[in-house]
């Protein structure tokens, strides 16, 4: 049984020079599972030449994948060494006195920091959705986003730091929509999705290169159409698409997501609505594969299919 869930936000005010702009988000939808097989910032950095890079949204800087201290993290950097900014996910790191998976959401907001409720780029103001998976605030001249997990006891999970002037001369909510950096999204929500996987002792999902054109066009086929759904307008089901490829599996299943301002929100949008945390956390999967278009808006449209192939 398919859920559909599409909450509209639209910009409706206009205050002195600025001109007020919300993403048009859409809440995550699942598929339920379907099986074939049983009825049940600033210093700067010495990176490696060979520390995994993905081409970020910020025009000139890039995500690399380190680990320091036995701890990995995205780090970003400029084409001068310079950081500036993080995602760090390790369990047991801190960040200003937090602890990953044990400082709480109430913890928190206990301590006081500034909260941000927009983004000022130009004569634009961006607003931050309010989204129970993340908290933005102005620490030490970044913005920092704390990700939240509401089916852990509302635990800080994650935590994404960017420099406050590379965010500020970003292009709109998603900056930069090259094709690189496409592929690097679909790659990093792969990662993203794995790194949860590991911290509940379930295996890696490893990447389906069959799966990657029908993944890619379901997210196509929604940006170019305006619509948000596992059933296409010709009236197919993820299963029926996986079918017309020629694919065979013991287990398939797809979440869906659009219009969230980075992979880091869009994953944790997802780990925050039951139905994708179960599809993510599934331990028969064995394979995933990232579909991820924009529309003319620069909106993200992101289909990502679970299997086990046969």
């Amino acid at each position: 049984m398919f859920r559909k869930l599409i909450i509209l936000l639209m910009a409706i005010g206009v205050y002195a020079a600025w001109k007020y702009e919300v993403p048009n988000v859409s809440a995550p939808t699942s598929v339920q599972v379907k099986s074939d097989a049983v009825e049940e910032a600033g210093e700067t950095e010495d990176v490696a030449t060979d520390a995994p890079r993905f081409a970020s949204q910020y025009a000139g800087n890039d995500w690399y994948l380190l680990e320091r201290n036995g701890d990995r993290a995205l780090e970003l950097i400029d084409a001068d060494g310079a950081k500036k900014g993080f995602y760090q996910f390790e369990t047991g790191t801190t960040y200003e006195g937090l602890i990953l998976d044990e400082t709480t959401r109430q913890d928190v907001e206990r301590i006081g920091f500034d909260p941000v409720r927009s983004y000022d780029k130009g004569m634009r103001r961006y607003l931050i959705p309010d989204d129970p998976s993340f908290s933005v605030y102005a620490i030490n001249g970044s913005y920092v986003t704390f990700f939240f997990d509401e089916h852990d006891g509302d635990k800080l999970k994650a935590v994404l730091a960017v420099d406050r002037r590379v965010e500020e001369s970003s292009d709109g909510y998603y900056g930069d929509v090259s094709a690189e950096g496409t592929v690097a999204n679909e790659t990093l929500m792969r990662l993203l999705m794995n790194w949860d996987r590991q911290k509940f002792g379930l295996s890696a999902l490893a990447d389906y290169e069959p799966l990657l054109p029908v993944v890619r066009a379901h997210s196509e086929n929604m940006a170019e159409n305006n619509f948000f759904s596992h059933t296409d307008p010709e009236g197919r089901d993820p299963f029926e698409r996986m079918n017309e490829y020629g694919l065979t599996y013991s287990f398939a299943g797809e979440n869906l997501a659009m219009g969230q301002m980075s992979v880091f929100h869009a994953h944790w949008g997802l780990m925050n609505s039951l139905g994708h945390r179960e599809n993510i956390l599934k331990p028969d999967f064995s394979h995933a594969s990232v579909g991820l278009v924009y529309n003319d808006d620069n909106s993200p449209f992101y289909t990502i299919n679970f299997i086990t192939p046969r």
